[in-house]
């Protein structure tokens, strides 16, 4: 198991391209524009055209957290506060 490691560049990149990709928070275009110009680059050096696509994936992706794509939002903090009562936790599985 590796649990929640850093393997490399390349696939670290490649995994989380995929995963926008896959979910649909980023468009054709820019998975694809990210792949060529990301997937060789150091993620502590990448290139300028690289910086640009991974900025236009932000913008694409929005004001979301890609990690809790299923979970309901939590747009009121006093609905919050009673929904941490015990029930939050059903709010991870919708089926």
């Amino acid at each position: 198991m590796v649990g929640n490691a850093v393997t490399d560049d390349y696939h670290d990149y490649l995994g989380t391209f995929e995963y926008w990709w896959t979910h649909g928070l980023i468009s054709d275009k820019t998975y694809h524009n990210l792949k060529a110009t990301c997937l060789l680059d150091s993620s502590m050096h990448p290139s300028p055209e690289c910086v640009k696509n991974l900025n236009l994936a932000s913008a694409e992706e929005g004001n979301i957290d890609p990690y809790s794509l299923y979970t309901k939002p939590c747009n009121d903090t006093s609905s919050l506060k009673l929904g941490l009562g015990g029930r939050y936790v059903s709010f991870f599985f919708p089926f």
